[in-house]
């Protein structure tokens, strides 16, 4: 999984190093790396082949002419697929990078199955915004039994 975050430069040549923990989980995955615009925040999504596949599968579910897959089949025209360099660097490609406001340095937030690339400024931003209504309505209420099978218990 794609977990903890990691602030990396960009270098000269326009390269930024992938977490050596989301390498690890991508090469397990099958090695390939897809980037693309965040359909909620300004910065950009990364994840693996694997899932982009899952979301190809649910555009294929929803009414054709909807809204909703209009805007899921925008993202997937704009999303690009990357691989690492042996050092683990990789180019991100200059129009998600000016989507993001990215610049000198970059902030991976691993999320689990996906991970965000922000700038250091939208970062702190949506940091600072969750640690608000963390304040103001507590922790989330989660239910992490619910795929429990019932049956053996």
């Amino acid at each position: 999984m794609f977990l903890s975050t990691s602030h990396n430069k960009i270098d000269k040549k326009g390269r930024v190093s992938v977490p050596k923990n989301f390498r690890i989980y991508l090469d397990a995955e099958g090695g390939s790396l897809i980037l693309f615009k965040s359909l909620q925040f300004k910065c950009i999504e990364g994840t693996t082949l694997k899932r982009i596949e899952q979301y190809i599968d649910a555009i294929d579910e929803l009414d054709s002419m909807s809204k909703e897959a209009a805007i899921l089949r925008m993202m997937m025209a704009d999303s690009f697929e990357i691989r690492y360099d042996n050092e683990g660097r990789i180019n991100i490609p200059e129009s998600l990078l000016s989507f993001a406001n990215i610049k000198n340095s970059t902030v991976f937030m691993g999320i689990g199955k996906s991970f965000m690339i922000w700038s250091n400024s939208e970062y702190e931003k949506e940091y600072h915004n969750t640690q608000k209504i963390l304040q103001s309505s507590g922790p989330p209420k989660l239910i992490l039994n619910k795929n429990i099978d019932k049956s053996n218990g």
